[in-house]
């Protein structure tokens, strides 16, 4: 029967069932949880009236809905402000020299750049190439080395000592120790010539290549 449906469902089933010009919430704010709560305090039963332990219940539950939006706003305010002065840190380190993590060489004209690498401690070393597709080009043994460090120069050659073609290639450096692969890391250096910031993140421009600041190893003055 009509007279049993609840005016305060009623009313806001009436207000949030009109079409909107605008994009519909997913979820509701503090503004819309206040006015549906008033809607069913205005509406009630008077002989069934909404008890303590309820009423208490969804004041608390606006009372928290506001401190998560408020802790939302002030949590991006900090990482605005962190962002901002992440960029001026990082501004800071155009002109100085930095030593960075590396695996890649260009080879242009039969000559490519130096692979330039530390050992910590005499070992073997291993070297291996690989084209932009992954397949292995070239490989040697550079033999037992001393600790400090070292450069390797290819000659662009394959394995069959065949000229491959100019291009951007891969390379890993490594070791064996208990019968496992254990990999040197590869380096680059130079001055940085520029800072970039993309979707949050930070490089510096060296020797004309791109590089993500969390692949700094040394900073120092030229």
């Amino acid at each position: 029967m009509i007279n049993n449906v609840d005016p305060a469902a009623s009313l806001v089933f009436s207000q949030y069932s009109k079409p909107k010009s605008s994009e519909p919430k997913k979820e509701l704010d503090k503004d819309a949880f206040l006015k549906i709560l008033m809607t069913q305090l205005k509406y009630q039963d008077p002989t069934n009236t909404m008890n303590d332990r309820e009423f208490i219940s969804q004041m608390s539950e606006l009372s928290m809905t506001e401190q998560i939006m408020n802790m939302s706003e002030s949590f991006q305010d900090m990482v605005n402000s962190q962002m901002s002065l992440f960029k001026v840190q990082t501004s800071n380190l155009i002109g100085k020299n930095v030593v960075v993590e590396n695996n890649k060489i260009n080879l242009v004209n039969g000559f490519s750049d130096a692979i330039i690498y530390n050992l910590e401690e005499p070992t073997k070393v291993f070297v291996d190439i690989y084209d932009e597709n992954d397949n292995l080009v070239f490989t040697k043994s550079l033999g037992i080395q001393e600790e400090g460090m070292k450069t390797f120069n290819w000659d662009g050659r394959n394995t069959d000592g065949s000229q491959v073609a100019d291009g951007t290639y891969k390379y890993d450096v490594y070791t064996y120790k208990d019968g496992k692969k254990v990999k040197i890391g590869g380096l680059d250096g130079g001055k940085v010539d520029a800072v970039q910031f993309e979707d949050n993140q930070f490089y510096v421009l060296v020797n004309g290549r791109k590089y993500s600041t969390d692949k700094i190893v040394e900073i120092s003055e030229i």
